[in-house]
């Protein structure tokens, strides 16, 4: 499975950088932490609100090791995602006792499309905050098994150890704590000879981690967020469960049936909600169809555990849909995973046997494998443009000395609005406006090696009323064409 699922990464692990975050969280590595690592343990990560040690340490020692080669956070991501795979055929088979569920469940997880821009952002580390997660989940659950033998400690122990390091990974992390005490409730009811060592143990090591969790941001001074509006959390969900629950990918939807990507905030979003429906239900429909008769399955399927699993996607989310007013799609790749274990394991149950399981699966299966596929090939596009546009850029001139560049959209080009990285063209390969992350300028840091260039991407308009020294304007074409505008 894990073969499987890395054959579909071979190409776009191979990718250039692609996305603005790719150049700021590499230009903080190089010009930031390698001036003074220490500082790692004592600031905020870019923004006031983050404290990510874990994360910023990863940062700095790939680029310590590797340096500007993005086949190194690429790999990186690659066998985060690995292990977060391996992880969730484990919480299956614990929670659904199937290999045959195990393994359905850890490839709709390893291919689905919804989890592949977390993978498919080179600088990003939320697969490797998500692969604490569910291995800290997976090691706990595992830990009840063994509760009963007195072999309980290690796996316990791991589990809290993963948990402590995720939080330090990436805040949403937090969630995993109510993984294991959801979790940890349907097995202590049912179970009441636990070991009282072992809950001492868990509520112990939770109270430590989650202070030591709030204490560092409060001697740190980190600040908080506000909650978003009840509107925009509603909507946001809205968008995140179509995303999760479409057997087909609305990246996919696009390439092959020209459906509109569901950039906008409502459009796309209400085009795909009646093939949506309409395809939960066929699929539905046929899994019991061909579970007749359908009464002694149902009540073979453990439904407290599944819905544990149901409650904890929207509860993996939860704080990103209180404090995000923008709704991102890397955000489901915990959703993903959960739904993967809870969706195989019932329909391993409902069917009536491999045969009539791999059907409905194998069709989900083969959708996110073709999904996947296509949204990994728009990252090695993107890829593409960002070097030929950095090729083209006059680097060895402005190694030296002081350089305010100005870069422009031509006039008469209308780049494709964005999708995640997915329908970057031009110059928001690099930098998305929108976005007020200055990926232009730090790119340009980074191939000169000099702290002293700045970068502002403008409208044709100002560049062009403005040009007076050579080497400093230019128009950046959407298929990554440089022309210099002379003064």
């Amino acid at each position: 499975m894990l073969v499987v699922v890395a054959l579909f990464y071979v190409n776009v692990s191979r990718a250039y950088f692609c996305g603005y975050d790719d150049f700021n969280e590499t230009y903080w590595a190089e010009f930031v932490d390698a001036r003074n690592p220490a500082h790692i343990l004592t600031r905020t990560h870019f923004i006031s609100s983050m404290f990510r040690p874990v994360t910023s340490g990863l940062q700095y020692g790939t680029w310590a090791l590797f340096g500007f080669d993005p086949l190194a956070f690429r790999l990186r991501n690659l066998a985060m995602h690995l292990f977060s795979t391996a992880a969730v055929f484990g919480i299956a088979l614990l929670l659904g006792r199937s290999t045959w569920a195990a393994t359905g469940a850890a490839l709709l997880f390893g291919l689905s499309p919804v989890a592949n821009e977390a993978v498919a952002v080179a600088i990003w580390t939320n697969t490797t905050a998500y692969a604490l997660v569910l291995w800290s989940f997976f090691l706990f659950a595992y830990s009840l098994e063994r509760a009963q033998a007195r072999r309980w400690f290690p796996p316990l122990a791991g589990s809290l150890l993963l948990a402590f390091l995720a939080l330090f990974t990436y805040e949403p992390a937090i969630v995993v704590f109510g993984f294991i005490y959801g979790y940890g409730a349907i097995r202590f009811r049912r179970e009441p000879l636990i070991p009282r060592a072992f809950l001492g143990v868990l509520i112990g090591a939770t109270a430590l981690e989650l202070g030591a969790f709030f204490g560092a941001r409060h001697l740190l001074a980190i600040t908080g967020t506000d909650f978003v509006s009840a509107g925009v959390f509603l909507h946001n969900a809205a968008v995140y469960g179509a995303g999760l629950l479409s057997p087909i990918d609305s990246v996919l939807a696009h390439a092959v049936f020209g459906v509109p990507l569901p950039s906008t905030p409502t459009s796309a979003v209400a085009l795909l909600w009646p093939a949506l429906l309409g395809a939960v239900v066929l699929l539905t429909l046929a899994a019991l169809g061909l579970a007749r008769p359908a009464g002694p399955r149902l009540r073979s399927v453990d439904w407290p555990v599944i819905a544990f699993l149901v409650a904890a996607i929207p509860f993996s989310i939860l704080p990103i849909l209180a404090f995000r007013p923008h709704p991102s799609e890397f955000n489901l790749y915990v959703p993903a995973a959960l739904y993967a274990v809870a969706l195989s394991v019932v329909w391993w149950k409902l069917s009536r046997g491999p045969i009539a399981y791999s059907v409905v699966v194998g069709f989900l299966v083969v959708s996110y494998a073709c999904g996947t596929f296509v949204r990994n090939e728009r990252v090695v596009a993107c890829g593409r443009i960002v070097s030929h546009i950095l090729a083209q850029l006059p680097a060895a001139t402005w190694r030296t000395g002081s350089w305010h560049v100005r870069l422009a959209t031509p006039a008469s080009e209308k780049l494709a609005t964005p999708f995640g990285i997915y329908n970057y063209e031009g110059l928001e390969t690099i930098e998305v406006p929108a976005a007020k992350t200055p990926g232009a300028q730090e790119a340009a840091r980074i191939v000169t090696g000099n702290d002293a260039v700045t970068v502002d991407v403008v409208d044709p308009a100002a560049l062009s009323a403005g040009c007076t020294v050579p080497h400093t304007c230019y128009l950046v074409s959407a298929n990554g064409d440089v022309k210099e505008v002379h003064p």
